[in-house]
């Protein structure tokens, strides 16, 4: 007729059994694999400044070049120019963070794109910031 679900079952349970397994498998501590003794914590997952630099370069980058390609080679205004400049610096941020955590073999390529993302953020958070202070300032010095 065939298998039945429950001669399956049957066939699974026999395998697994625990009398099946070898008590003598390993005897000795110097069989384990190594491993299995490593108990090293692995920090690879840990963010890498220089990653995080020059990602964040490169999203800066990523973002001036789309801006250009925006406004001056496809005639189109601030704002669509200024979307099209902000999704090239995420791109270019993103691609250029997880090939560099890849060629290094981290685990900790989100961390290193999220720390590259908030350093951009901050960076224009600051020139924002000393924008409006230069001007406050060159406003009160031609007031005086």
């Amino acid at each position: 007729m065939g298998v039945t679900p429950a001669d399956l079952l049957q066939e699974v349970k026999a395998i697994l059994t625990p009398d099946r397994f070898s008590d003598d498998l390993f005897k000795d501590i110097e069989d384990l694999p190594p491993a299995v003794l490593d108990t090293d914590e692995d920090d690879s997952a840990a963010p890498s400044l220089p990653i995080i630099l020059f990602s964040a370069a490169s999203g800066v980058a990523g973002g001036v070049i789309g801006l250009y390609i925006g406004y001056a080679l496809l005639g189109l205004n601030a704002a669509l120019s200024a979307g099209l400049a902000v999704l090239a610096m995420l791109f270019s941020l993103g691609v250029s963070g997880a090939i560099l955590s890849a060629a290094t073999r981290t685990r900790g390529a989100p961390v290193n794109i999220v720390f590259s993302c908030a350093l951009v953020i901050l960076a224009a958070l600051f020139m924002g910031v000393c924008v409006l202070g230069g001007a406050l300032l060159a406003a009160l010095l031609v007031a005086a």
